[in-house]
């Protein structure tokens, strides 16, 4: 099938750019880029894929870049059908990715036009599942990498950064991370922060084709929520089932955000009242994501919400998906948590990406399950 064209432009004064442009943000007024994507025609949804592929390439007719892709296999991940009550949930595993997380979907994409444009070294900023992927996927690009991650990430995530041979930068928290990472860019450097790179959305957006190609017909998908590129990719890419024909609609949409930090929850309820906070969403602590009207809008437009969970909700949906031998991280377990929370007034068929593995996060399932003596 012929590739998919696309046109990379400023999200809100429609400036466009050549999609090799090394900005990471419009120049003329500091906005996120979009990538405005217009798959081929497709009699079927078969004539669409790449039979020589698996995983997220398989979708290469509907990918930038994507002739000579930066692939660790990810993608193609197991799901696991359950029914609970009046629901039946579809919980896709992407923590089955190379390194753990969801985030290598967009890793993939992002590296591959890094190394199509010749970028030599590239910087992005992370918590620690971000940084981890693009720290992995640069290596296999032979490509350097700078992180800059706040000092309280997971010592197990920053170990991992740094054994990909990624000069790790720590610093005071979250904020400045994201602050340091983007004005200490050198000559020939390439921010691909998560948090802005548009590319970053387009590797997600696979997650959808791979749950339609399973045949399951999602009434709902509820999902964790920091930067938003997740919930971005699966709007986008059911949204290109619509229009191609092969979907009726798109899911709704739930956003949910520990209590600690919240900026979807509040933009959509007002803000929380008294002094909260939620240690095991460590992984969530975006205060001010730049696609955040995106985000809303999405949420919006497929008539969706948003929840918070606290840390006892977050510890109960992580010791409940162990005990179904789903070996989750607690950020991830908040979208199971908040399932749990509002299932009565859920129901239907609900997608739950399980985010990131556990195994990155020992120290914290310590604290969850208690240290053996």
């Amino acid at each position: 099938m012929l590739p998919a064209s696309y046109q990379l432009s400023c999200a809100k004064c429609n400036k466009n750019y050549p999609l090799e442009t090394r900005h990471w943000r419009c120049p003329s007024c500091g906005s996120p880029f979009s990538l405005r994507s217009e798959c081929p025609p497709a009699t079927d949804f078969k004539s669409m894929l790449d039979g020589r592929e698996r995983g997220l390439w398989r979708y290469r007719g509907c990918l930038p870049f994507s002739e000579h892709p930066v692939s660790l296999g990810e993608g193609g991940t197991p799901t696991i059908r359950r029914r609970e009550r009046d629901a039946e949930l579809l919980l896709k595993l992407e923590y089955c990715n190379p390194t753990g997380s969801f985030k290598d979907r967009g890793a993939s994409v992002s590296i591959t036009r890094a190394r199509a444009i010749g970028v030599k070294r590239v910087v992005e900023d992370s918590t620690g599942n971000a940084g981890m992927a693009a720290s992995a996927y640069s290596a296999k690009a032979g490509i350097r990498a700078r992180i800059y991650v706040p000092s309280d990430a997971l010592p197990a995530k920053k170990t991992l950064i740094r054994a990909c041979r990624a000069e790790v930068v720590e610093c005071s928290s979250r904020k400045e991370a994201a602050a340091r990472a983007t004005s200490e860019l050198a000559e020939g450097e390439l921010y691909v922060g998560h948090t802005w790179d548009p590319f970053y959305i387009e590797g997600m957006k696979t997650a959808a084709f791979e749950i339609y190609e399973s045949g399951f017909k999602a009434d709902s998908v509820i999902l964790p929520v920091a930067s938003g590129t997740l919930l971005l990719g699966l709007y986008k890419g059911f949204g290109e089932l619509v229009g191609m024909g092969f979907s009726e609609n798109t899911p709704r949409i739930y956003a949910v955000q520990g209590e600690g930090c919240a900026p979807i929850y509040e933009a959509i309820h007002g803000k929380l009242s008294g002094d909260r906070s939620s240690q095991l969403a460590d992984a969530l602590k975006i205060e001010d994501p730049p696609r955040k009207e995106e985000i809303l809008q999405a949420i919006k437009s497929t008539g969706g919400d948003a929840f918070t969970v606290s840390d006892p909700e977050i510890a109960a949906a992580t010791k409940e998906l162990y005990g179904l031998g789903i070996l989750a991280e607690p950020s991830s377990a908040t979208a199971y948590a908040a399932y749990k929370k509002n299932r009565e007034a859920l129901g239907g068929r609900i997608i739950i990406p399980v985010t990131g593995t556990g195994l990155k996060t020992i120290d914290r399932l310590g604290e969850i399950f208690g240290q053996p003596h």
